[in-house]
């Protein structure tokens, strides 16, 4: 599926964004306070920005291999069929995948950095639709590790609406691209 490349300015690093809830989840997270490059996760409250959350994923990255899903947003979960929240997010990948899957996470978690990925989601009713996620990172206030903060949104003509078009069956990477938050990429 060809991706729309007709895209705005961005907010962090040289990365552009397609979708309006990309571009607003970086204008907020950098309005975030911090020390140093990652703000603490308290420093968010999801509610501040409600037309994200129902677009919303939140991962914590502290059990090894593990991808524990903190919370999934609506609109997201409907994508799976169900919600999937408590749950480990490499569950839902297919066992070939999720070695990569996984390192999509830990990689802008340890660097630390920001990633925005596009790609294609597969539905039951047959049709693919282009999709872009963006991902910034989070210290747990424990210190105990990371947690990624992603928002993901339909592409095309109705970019901002999220139809029911059934379970989602596949997820297809065409790029990933790392944001520079202040350290660098890798």
């Amino acid at each position: 599926m060809a991706i729309d490349r007709m895209v705005g300015a961005a907010a962090a690093g040289s990365a552009s964004y397609i979708a309006t809830a990309s571009r607003e989840w970086v204008d907020h997270w950098w309005s975030l306070p911090r020390d140093g490059h990652v703000p603490v996760r308290s420093a968010f409250d999801p509610l501040a920005v409600p037309r994200l959350l129902p677009r919303m994923l939140i991962c914590d990255l502290t059990e090894p291999g593990i991808v524990r899903i903190r919370l999934m947003g609506t609109e997201m979960a409907s994508n799976f069929g169900f919600d999937p929240t408590g749950g480990d997010y490499l569950d839902l990948v297919v066992p070939e995948r999720r070695e990569a899957a996984y390192q999509g996470f830990i990689v802008p978690a340890s660097h630390p950095c920001g990633m925005r990925v596009l790609g294609e989601n597969r539905y039951s009713s047959g049709g693919p639709i282009a999709v872009e996620t963006v991902g910034l990172p989070f210290r747990r206030d424990d210190g105990e590790g990371m947690q990624m903060v992603f928002v993901g949104s339909r592409l095309g003509s109705s970019q901002d609406l999220w139809k029911d078009l059934g379970q989602a069956n596949s997820f297809h990477v065409f790029e990933r691209e790392f944001i520079d938050i202040g350290a660098g990429v890798p």
